[in-house]
């Protein structure tokens, strides 16, 4: 899953082109009909790629207006590519730059520049050029550098073909968001549907949810269930990291949620009223920032008053970087990694931002010593639990020991670290492997992907067997085994012998079919041990109908050439089990005058007993095994 989200100056045509892309119209509030401008964010989705690739995209719509920026924050979190909008006939504009710079902050993975309102400027092409040239000038230097600039018409349809093109080009070029099996999602939106009681919307990140998980809303603490989950209208059992979802929660009622809260698995995340940072300050802002500042705070879909200790320096100088501990005056739910916004409350000014370092640093910091700012520059560099994930992801799966002789820290530390991925969740210990969780769901999404490719080209079989699924994703037994056994735990797959297929799947036959199939075993009945060959068997009801029955288990084959009806083979081998009773042993010459058939059909009878451990074979013999 994907999200796209907008950004630009108010007016420059966000909503319409949205709408022109997705034909849904992202503007949902009376108010912002009536003003036409976005006041609060506004949701859509499209379907990008070609034929059977094609997958859904959901897009946020933000405000541009600079009295509803701070909406616009709120939506900018989750996304994987911009979608930067300037308008042909004004060109770049303050909110423009602001917008940018957040992006830049926020560390967005890239984007696309729509180039709109070209209609309005179609008799001047040295205009156009000229603001593809100042927009050019403008993303130098962000993260938006080197982002393709398409100029459009929302109103004509010019350009909307290649823009999506061009966004379906960045989105799969663009890194699947990780799956670390911690599921936090910021909301965003929050009401009730009778019937239902309270939903929740936002970005899911870092992990999956899955109906009936038990989770917490930070930072207040709340339990609760999921009940539902929807992305885009479309009912889903499970939700995948990088998706729009809503949840439908019991437990908790609308009320005692805001925007900002987090939904998370149990101690994933916890809340905090003080937290230390790198921060950046933006060139363009106005003044340094000073010790015991007030500012507000932008993180996820979280909005709070707080106050800035600078650590280190006396100021941070406009262009400057530097180290912060943030203190609250509500409590907030960060996990090291976010990225924050700082605004001015007055006069309105995006200051800067940056990344929390630690979300929970026990006390307030002594702000000039050495120490704490020798702390928090290591910090920056990465945590040696980080290092060591970096480094089984690099690997995995690995054993224990090749990691440790890998990532260049001491025993020590290096048990220690991986003590705590594991206790966090991070990292799955299997038999002698160890695996990161974004590698383990990786692997259980290409398994579940690789029986619905199964079921989707032979509908008639009933399952895949495990063999083939082990050698397609060339895994060895010990990794395969655990991925098995977790799927079949989590019901994401059924094990039948040596048959893996999906919960639910079954071999449904036509009405000639079965005709066939009907007409073929009541030949197996009349024949009896001298059945029709395999050969035969498929030209009479089809090569797929023919392994479909083996399957399911209506016919058991017992060489390239031998195979009897399930009443048949229950009725021989318990024959000739009966047999090697009374007797002791069997052999060739006395199962075919036993049976009255062929040396064919006893050799392959006898061998298959062989097979089924029921006998060995001594001489020309076969006695009990």
């Amino acid at each position: 899953m994907y999200v796209i989200g907008t950004a630009g100056h108010v007016d420059h045509g966000k909503s319409t082109l949205v709408q022109a892309l997705t034909g849904i119209d992202p503007d949902r509030l009376a108010e912002e009909k009536a003003r036409e401008m976005t006041i609060d964010l506004g949701f859509a989705w499209l379907q990008l790629g070609d034929g059977d690739a094609q997958v859904e995209v959901g897009v946020v719509d933000v405000p541009g207006h600079r009295d509803f920026i701070e909406n616009m924050l709120a939506g900018v979190g989750g996304i994987d590519v911009a979608l930067f909008v300037v308008a042909a006939d004004e060109g770049v504009m303050p909110q423009t730059r602001e917008h940018l710079a957040i992006l830049d902050l926020l560390e967005v993975r890239g984007g696309v520049v729509a180039l709109t309102k070209t209609d309005l400027v179609a008799d001047d092409p040295d205009w156009l050029e000229l603001v593809m040239l100042d927009v050019s000038e403008a993303l130098q230097g962000t993260v938006l550098a080197e982002a393709p600039i398409i100029p459009v018409s929302a109103k004509t349809g010019v350009g909307v073909a290649e823009l999506k093109q061009v966004l379906w080009q960045k989105l799969s070029d663009s890194p699947p968001r990780p799956d670390n099996g911690r599921p936090k999602l910021p909301i965003d939106r929050i009401f009730t549907l009778s019937g239902f009681g309270t939903v929740v919307t936002g970005t899911l990140v870092d992990g999956r949810f899955q109906i009936g998980d038990t989770v917490e809303i930070q930072p207040t603490g709340l339990k609760g269930r999921i009940r539902g989950l929807q992305t885009h209208k479309t009912k889903l059992e499970v939700a995948r990291p990088g998706s729009r979802v809503a949840i439908n929660l019991t437990g908790i009622d609308k009320d005692d949620l805001a925007r900002g809260h987090i939904v998370a698995a149990p101690n994933v995340i916890g809340n905090t009223i003080l937290f230390d940072a790198a921060y950046h300050h933006l060139p363009d802002a106005t003044q340094p920032l000073k010790h015991n500042t007030a500012v507000k705070l932008f993180v996820g879909a979280a909005e709070l008053q707080a106050r800035v200790r600078v650590l280190g320096s006396e100021r941070i100088d406009p262009g400057q970087e530097g180290w912060l501990q943030l203190a609250t005056v509500t409590p907030v739910a960060v996990t090291r990694g976010d990225r924050f916004i700082l605004r001015r409350p007055s006069p309105g000014e995006t200051i800067g931002g940056g990344r929390v370092l630690d979300p929970h640093p026990g006390r307030r910091h002594r702000r000039f010593r050495p120490d704490t700012v020798a702390r928090l520059k290591t910090l920056s560099q990465g945590t040696p639990a980080e290092l060591l994930l970096q480094t089984v992801r690099r690997l995995e799966p690995t054993s224990e020991q090749n990691l440790s002789q890998t990532v260049g820290l001491d025993k020590e530390t290096a048990v220690s670290a991986l003590a705590e991925l594991v206790e966090n969740g991070q990292v799955v210990r299997l038999e002698k492997q160890i695996i990161s969780q974004a590698g383990w769901q990786t692997l259980v999404s290409q398994l579940i992907q690789l029986v619905t490719d199964f079921h989707k080209n032979y509908p008639l079989r009933l399952g895949i067997s495990r063999e083939e699924l082990r050698s397609r994703l060339k895994l060895k037994a010990n990794v395969f085994n655990p991925l098995m056994a977790q799927a079949a735990n989590d019901h994401l797959l059924t094990e039948a012998g040596a048959l893996v297929h999906a919960p639910g799947h079954e071999v449904r036959f036509s009405a000639e079919q079965q005709a066939k199939i009907d007409q073929l075993l009541r030949q197996f009945s009349r024949v009896g041990v001298n059945s029709p060959s395999v050969k035969e068997c498929k030209t009479a009801v089809g090569e797929d109908v023919y392994f479909a029955l083996v399957d399911l288990g209506k016919l058991h084959p017992l060489s390239a050439d031998v195979v009897y009806d399930q009443a048949t083979y229950q009725q021989l081998i318990q024959r000739l089990l009966d047999e090697l009773a009374a007797k002791g042993s069997l052999n060739a010459a006395g199962v075919r005058d036993l049976l009255n058939t062929s040396r064919k059909y006893a050799i392959a009878l006898l061998e298959h007993l062989d097979q089924r451990r029921l006998t060995r074979r001594v001489g020309d013999d076969r006695v009990p095994y």
